[in-house]
């Protein structure tokens, strides 16, 4: 999840570089035919397929990102915030989006379901920029930037933005509180189980179905992909009730998946 965002948000940037001191229109068909030659850098075993349309009489750049995920409350839940905060702290971040914008430029952004529906979408005019530059989130951020290396600066900038927009429900009334680096160096997601699962999930018996459960997930092999690249092999779940009582934990790392 972590890198197909990275990516779409990096393509992003270097379309919006390689826009020139043009008229409006002309920036806007230069930032879609770059976008466009960049899609190679989106497509993954998620992504099938992105594009951008330029609407000149409209003064509109419109974004399609196609995916094979399901159209389901657990995704709409983990993208619908999440998807449009960290695209929207990109652009108010770079001077060539800012530009377009302040030009009249809206920037509209869908990110669809296998069925075409919408999980989450964006849409920057001139009002939602200042509303995203009024945020404090930048100066979270650069702070953590002052202090950690750039790779792992850029993983806490992401999980700032990811914790901003919990809970993420899922479809079976789990609750994803918060995602944090632990001083190991471990991915500790903080999970919330319904009053039903509580006694259940007790034990060391519950923990080996668990952790057979996870491993079959595509999700997590995803996830750990994606954090490879920030030197983290260890991902940690940990378990409590509503009133914040320990239930159980479980970790994984990439030799599990042998």
């Amino acid at each position: 999840m972590i890198k197909k965002i990275t990516q779409i948000s990096f393509a992003i940037t270097i379309a919006l570089f390689l826009v020139s001191c043009k008229n409006t229109k002309q920036k806007m068909q230069d930032y879609v035919n770059s976008y466009n030659n960049s899609t190679s850098l989106m497509q993954d075993e998620v992504i099938t397929h992105t594009s951008a349309k330029a609407f000149l009489q409209d003064n509109k750049i419109e974004i399609r990102i196609d995916t094979n995920l399901e159209q389901s409350k657990t995704n709409e839940s983990i993208y619908k915030d999440m998807f449009p905060a960290f695209l929207g702290e990109t652009m108010k971040k770079d001077p060539a989006s800012v530009e377009l914008i302040n030009e009249g430029v809206t920037f509209e952004i869908y990110f669809l379901a296998n069925n075409s529906t919408i999980l989450a979408e964006l849409k920057v005019d001139k009002e939602e920029l200042n509303k995203l530059l009024a945020k404090n989130t930048t100066n979270s951020l650069d702070k953590k930037q002052n202090t950690e290396s750039d790779s792992g600066s850029e993983m806490q900038q992401m999980l700032v933005l990811m914790n901003q927009n919990m809970p993420i429900v899922n479809d079976d009334g789990t609750k994803v509180l918060q995602i944090d680096l632990s001083n190991k160096n471990e991915l500790v997601y903080k999970i919330e189980v319904p009053k039903q699962y509580s006694e259940i999930l007790k034990g060391d018996g519950a923990k080996v179905l668990m952790k057979e459960s996870i491993l079959r997930s595509s999700d997590f092999k995803s996830i750990l992909a994606s954090v490879k690249r920030y030197g983290i092999t260890t991902i940690k779940y940990v378990y409590q009730d509503k009133k914040g009582q320990f239930i159980n934990d479980i970790v994984l790392t990439e030799k599990d998946l042998k």
